[in-house]
């Protein structure tokens, strides 16, 4: 198994951006062997220098009223944020979020959602989650948990007969916890020779069926730990199986609806529209991109300027939720008020569970972990189009949310600049 430094991403393959979610995480977090892709690996360092150059900075673009019910920060603060999302122009960026005791102390756009039609970010830009969307593929699974329909410690195998094979220690709870042994469908060969990459189409049904041709799982269930977003893929099929309903519907029905997310959906469909859209974007400027994209049959023209990025495959359980700024902070509000499905619900969307490896602080498509000494649960994704990252620190009442349209956006390291600016001032 090869250890992946954290700037190692390659965009086009969104199973490859997967969250990463903290320093200590990083380093014990691993991959099997690319085969080849090392030298993209170490382009990417590249890329990556490419998304962070800045230009003069702009008004950030902002929705609406500006004013903040509590004025938790002053306007010095606020300024302080803004500068570290100012963008130049004409350039996409960033929708940003801190909510405090339930109240969005700030929740501003910067820069463009849509460069074709020069369309401001705002809080009600739909932005795709990609591995922020594992917490609402968990969310299903503990409620069918609390409507007493499955258990954690369900063999797989009773609701998918296709891992059979693998025997029934094969459980839901080492889905969740990212424990299965299972191989990433990205290491495996698509039978049409096709590169797993957004750019081509694929579905979540495929994804899951080359997963599982191999006879032989990695690992014994609950033995080791390895990030793989088959898990995820398999918890939706699961869903399907006991609730009679298309995961996007059973999500509709359970999470979005009851919680007024009316800007919510699971995208397991390339061709509907998503109003309010964010368009990913990545820099052309630099040579290796071109090389890049061509390696994987993609030609672009070179020079300057953002190359669009299109998601095209429809996969989801690991991804695939588009949300807005303001439907997550009603998420977020959940939390505390436990109006969808009371405080057991909460409960279990904490839970941590020991297995047979140090790794003990995972929850349901979360990770918990301490910073500045205070208890914090988050998590963070990048994908063909996106880049994001929400952190919550439970005793403070704070919520952080960062999400960007670039890939290489790094939501995750501005989020927590962020975070140090209001440890700093005595926030957290």
């Amino acid at each position: 198994m090869r250890r992946r430094p954290r700037d190692a991403r390659l965009f086009l393959f969104d199973p490859i951006i997967e969250e990463l979610t903290s320093t200590r995480v990083r380093t014990i977090r691993s991959m099997r062997d690319l085969h080849g892709l090392l030298a993209l690996d170490i382009l990417l360092f590249t890329l990556c220098g490419l998304c962070v150059q800045r230009s003069s900075a702009q008004p950030p673009v902002l929705e609406g009223n500006n004013e903040h019910p509590s004025r938790w920060l002053d306007a010095s603060q606020e300024l302080a944020v803004d500068r570290l999302f100012s963008r130049p122009p004409s350039s996409p960026g960033y929708a940003v979020a801190l909510i405090k005791d339930g109240e969005p102390a700030l929740a501003k756009g910067y820069g463009l959602a849509n460069l074709d039609d020069d369309v401001p970010i705002t809080p009600k830009t739909s932005f795709h989650l990609a591995s922020l969307s594992k917490q609402f593929t968990a969310a299903a699974i503990a409620l069918l948990i609390l409507d007493h329909k499955i258990a954690l410690s369900d063999p797989v195998s009773k609701y998918i007969p296709e891992v059979t094979k693998y025997g029934n220690g094969l459980r839901i709870e080492h889905l969740v916890y990212m424990t299965s042994g299972l191989q990433e469908y990205t290491d495996v060969p698509r039978k049409n020779g096709v590169p797993w990459m957004s750019f081509y189409y694929f579905t979540r049904d495929e994804a899951i069926a080359t997963a599982l041709r191999p006879d032989r799982l990695e690992f014994a269930p609950g033995t080791q730990w390895a990030y793989r977003n088959i898990n995820y893929m398999l918890l939706t099929k699961i869903v399907e199986v006991v609730s009679h309903q298309s995961f996007a519907a059973f999500m509709r029905d359970r999470v979005f609806g009851p919680l007024g997310m009316s800007h919510s959906e699971v995208n397991d469909d390339s061709t509907e529209v998503i109003p309010h859209r964010a368009t990913g974007y990545a820099l052309r400027s630099d040579p290796s991109v071109l090389k890049e994209f061509a390696g994987v049959g993609v030609a672009i023209k070179p020079g300057a300027g953002w190359a669009r990025l299109v998601r095209v495959a429809p996969h989801f359980g690991g991804s695939g939720v588009f949300t807005t700024l303001d439907d997550l902070l009603l998420w977020d509000t959940n939390w505390y008020t436990a109006s969808l499905a009371g405080p057991q619900f909460t409960e279990l969307m904490n839970k941590r569970v020991k297995f047979e490896y140090d790794k003990d602080n995972d929850a349901f498509g979360l990770v918990w972990r301490s910073r500045y000494g205070d208890l914090m649960i988050d998590y963070s994704g990048g994908d063909t189009d996106t880049s994001t990252y929400m952190a919550r620190f439970p005793e403070q009442h704070f919520t952080i949310i960062c999400l960007s349209n670039m890939p290489l956006g790094d939501a995750e390291g501005k989020a927590h600049a962020v975070l140090d600016l209001l440890h700093n001032w005595s926030k957290l």
